[in-house]
């Protein structure tokens, strides 16, 4: 007996000595890199989307890598976007000889994902409604986004590549029967499977993005292309490390991802509590998460993110939602009050978030593989403000990130008076929606839409013979705003010039041109 307790003790006590622990390893440029190989969808993005000398075009140096690994060091993930490699670091020892390593910029630990989110379930036979839509109990989650009326219209999020994150994803309930995979990796176990042995979480975010069973749970964004990455380990000591969430997002770049959906946060909780982000670093561009999301944006990924469950104390919302290029999602519940955990802004520098906010507390969520339950969290809304970006897109394909939170911004219900609680509240896109079946006469194309000030064409669904009389240029609700020069290009374009001297905010516009026989009108996005 004695011999077993001893063994005990000597096994707790090298356990409590052990240093293992991930680092980021931040590289110096290297000439001549190799330029990374992007899918042709990617490549598409890219040119529709992204800036003009985005990050993450070359892969990490080749030679940098051979020295590391020479020295003794173990690789677990290189990043392109942040040209940096995250490394395991045994001892002490191991830390200092990096420093002498002349490629070798700086040095930051992995955040880690905390392992207790704050959230809870309960029956799902609880405020259960009826629908005449076919939602079933998933109804009130939609309606409060107008869900249903989008996809009236006929958008359901055809032909946008959705990238969800999570703990796994075990794809056997009927709510994920139709579902489109183009790809799944499972960046904890490097294998081409994300189920994962702690994919409760990963079923629950996705069927509120993408499931579909009707007369039960229908999601945004039920026929989008999915690529889903597990990068969570929810019964790891080490849970969760940023840098998988870093390798999926570069993984899902590379094959042409739209929209990123991700419930996870990076901020603290490390091993060492001294080794935790202070406050400063909640400016949307000190962490390591921030940083990538930031990255992605330029490339042309939109990024939607949790706002966390660490409310209700102000400045708690964790990274990457705290990066003004990301889509911060926070919380509220039935009566659309905000949920007690939510997070909530400032951010360090300043700047309100959340962005908006949707239902996340009694959300519909399908369950194990046949089930379906309740849950409360921020993980639950922000994958609804994901499918509803995503129905988004598929209306206006061209929209860059940025474009895409003002106008989620813009067309919130607390616009008028954005918090550090609500931000700019619950969006109500539904008016961004033409309809897909056919368009009337009066119903024109508008280009370039989404548009700012300056130079902006109408084709006019009939030729004209004669020159119009004139341009009107009304709001949504069809107040006037300006009467406008127009001039005819040819007999089905015509051109206006929308003046700076407007000062008009980012909204949806209506550009109206009376000729001596029809009136046109076309809807087109203004950005400011």
């Amino acid at each position: 007996m004695f011999v077993k307790r001893l063994i005990c003790l000597l096994f707790l006590v090298s356990a409590l000595f052990a240093t293992e622990k991930p680092y980021w390893i931040f590289l110096e440029s290297e000439p001549g890199s190799q330029e990374v190989r992007l899918t042709p969808r990617a490549e598409q993005r890219l040119q529709l989307r992204g800036s003009k000398n985005p990050f993450g075009k070359y892969a990490v140096s080749e030679s940098y890598l051979d020295q590391l690994r020479t020295a003794g060091y173990q690789i677990r993930h290189t990043s392109r976007f942040l040209n940096a490699v995250s490394i395991i670091i045994h001892n002490p020892e191991q830390l200092s000889a990096l420093q002498t390593l002349p490629f070798v910029l700086s040095i930051k630990p992995v955040a880690r994902q905390p392992r207790d989110r704050n959230e809870s379930f309960s029956d799902a036979s609880r405020l259960g409604r009826p629908s005449t839509l076919s939602y079933g109990a998933s109804a009130t989650q939609n309606e409060m986004l107008n869900i249903p009326e989008i996809h009236n219209m006929g958008y359901d999020g055809s032909g946008i590549i959705v990238g969800v994150f999570d703990t796994g994803f075990l794809t056997e309930h009927p709510a994920f029967d139709n579902l489109d995979v183009l790809a799944q990796y499972d960046f904890i176990d490097h294998e081409v499977d994300a189920s994962g042995p702690g994919h409760g979480h990963g079923i629950n975010v996705l069927s509120a993005l993408g499931g579909y069973f009707p007369g039960e749970l229908i999601g945004p964004a039920y026929k989008a292309t999915y690529l889903l990455a597990r990068t969570e380990d929810s019964f790891s000591e080490s849970r969760a490390e940023e840098d998988n969430w870093v390798a999926a997002l570069e993984w899902a770049d590379s094959l042409g991802v739209d929209i990123i959906s991700t419930s996870l946060n990076y901020f603290q909780d490390f091993d060492d509590p001294s080794e935790d982000y202070p406050f400063s670093a909640l400016d949307g561009q000190t962490t390591i998460s921030a940083m990538a999301a930031n990255i992605a944006a330029s490339r042309g990924i939109l990024v939607v993110n949790s706002a966390g469950n660490e409310g209700s104390s102000a400045s708690s919302i964790w990274p990457p939602s705290d990066s003004p290029h990301v889509l911060s999602v926070g919380s509220v519940n039935t009566q659309q009050d905000i949920s007690y955990f939510s997070g909530r802004g400032p951010t360090y520098d300043g700047r309100i978030k959340p962005d908006v906010v949707a239902q996340g507390s009694l959300v519909y969520l399908a369950s194990g593989t046949n089930g379906y339950i309740r849950g409360n969290g921020t993980s639950f809304s922000a994958p609804q403000i994901a499918g509803l970006a995503t129905l988004l897109l598929q209306a206006h394909p061209q929209l860059s990130p940025d474009s895409v939170i003002s106008i989620f911004k813009n067309h919130g219900d607390n616009a008028a008076a954005p918090n550090n609680s609500y931000g700019w509240g619950i969006p109500d896109l539904s008016s961004l929606f033409p309809e897909l079946e056919g368009s009337s006469p009066k119903n024109c194309v508008i280009y370039p839409n989404p548009s700012g000030f300056g130079e902006l064409r109408m084709v006019l669904s009939n030729p004209i013979s004669t020159a119009p009389e004139m341009a009107t240029l009304y709001d949504i609700q069809g107040r006037e705003i300006a009467a406008l020069s127009i001039i005819q290009e040819s007999g089905s374009v015509v051109k206006t010039n929308i003046p700076s001297s407007l000062n008009l905010a980012s909204q949806l516009l209506i550009l109206s041109v009376k000729t001596n026989t029809a009136v046109y009108s076309g809807k087109f996005i203004h950005l400011r």
